[in-house]
């Protein structure tokens, strides 16, 4: 319980820290608008501060160069059996040849895990077509590969 606390609360002081540098961003930055626009001229113009322009490419880079992201998987098996584990995830591939499978391993015991769904609604899609293969089948939130 205690890492979930210490996780919500990392998550919140990043969210935090992240809207105070937008705040003073937007707070320092001057907007002026032409004297066209005073006059009843529907045009005007807007002066950014540059800091803002380069926040948002290092925003868009960082966000290229990331593997994993949050999303969700559907989890098919959960045993201590290896070779079932396996046996299934072949059977997966022949069912759902676009999607990926993955087996992790958490001693003693083995997940199937299908698919990289950034969205629970694209989960809970193909989870309705899991699910008449194996009945115990269920969407789990998980860190999902970027395509």
């Amino acid at each position: 319980m205690k890492i979930q606390v210490l996780k919500f609360n990392a998550i919140v002081w990043k969210r935090v820290i992240f809207l105070s540098v937008l705040g003073l961003l937007f707070s320092g930055s001057s907007y002026s608008q032409d004297s066209s626009a005073v006059s009843g001229n529907k045009n005007f113009s807007i002066k950014q501060d540059p800091a803002i322009a380069r926040l948002l490419y290092h925003y868009k880079d960082y966000n290229r160069k990331r593997e994993f992201a949050e999303g969700f998987r559907i989890q098919i098996m959960y045993t201590d059996v290896r070779d079932e584990v396996y046996q299934s995830k072949g059977a997966m591939y022949k069912q759902f040849s676009d999607l990926s499978s993955y087996v992790e391993y958490e001693q003693p015991y083995y997940k199937l895990r299908l698919g990289d769904f950034k969205t629970r609604l694209e989960a809970t899609y193909y989870l309705q077509q899991v699910i008449s293969l194996y009945p115990g089948a269920f969407i789990v939130r998980d860190k999902i590969k970027i395509k």
